[in-house]
């Protein structure tokens, strides 16, 4: 059947006007922002915490706390290096967290606060396969990089880094008409305001 001019502009408005309502390149970068200072702050503390657990663990008590019974030197070596390893490890933590957050309710910390959600591209609460393909090409780089730690496999660390690469060229699609970064546009989402 042949459309209407009617119907192809009325057609071409809807899209239009949902367009307008889709959030664009500022909040979303806001919300970014607050995920990334909410990971730091929450991921450090509960990584300064593991850290010193981990410390105590693999050195001992007396090099965990560097006292004087101890060797002073490997007490303080080991508590440094303790307490930036359990850091990064909570930190990667904490991005698993908002990996799932994303993928179960299609929002994080930072877009509950900016009040903003993911949705399918017409401004419906998208599906959870939706939701959990877009987390999962968003957090790929973090993923692959944390993989590649635990496995020892520098090629996941490689292609974790050029995944991340395309994700963060990616999020410039933003600016677009569509207001979609790649990983929305791949998996029929856009993100509005709640």
């Amino acid at each position: 059947m042949e459309e209407t001019t009617s119907e192809v502009t009325q057609t071409e408005t809807t899209s239009q006007n949902n367009n307008a309502n889709r959030v664009g390149f500022g909040p979303r970068l806001g919300a970014y922002l607050i995920d990334f200072v909410f990971n730091a702050i929450v991921g450090s503390i509960i990584g300064m915490a593991l850290g010193a657990t981990l410390v105590g663990i693999f050195f001992g008590s007396q090099a965990a706390t560097g006292s004087a019974e101890g060797d002073a030197l490997v007490g303080g070596l080991g508590a440094m290096l303790g307490g930036m390893i359990g850091t990064l490890a909570g930190i990667y933590l904490m991005s698993l967290v908002l990996f799932v957050m994303e993928g179960i309710t299609g929002q994080t910390p930072g877009k509950m606060l900016l009040k903003i959600k993911n949705a399918n591209q017409d401004g419906t609460a998208a599906a959870a396969g939706a939701l959990w393909v877009r987390a999962l090409l968003k957090y790929s780089g973090t993923i692959l990089a944390l993989l590649a730690g635990v496995t020892s496999l520098a090629i996941l660390g490689t292609i974790g880094s050029v995944a991340g690469l395309i994700i963060f060229i990616g999020c410039f699609f933003v600016l677009g008409d569509k207001r979609q970064a790649i990983h929305d546009l791949v998996a029929k989402t856009a993100v509005f305001k709640k």
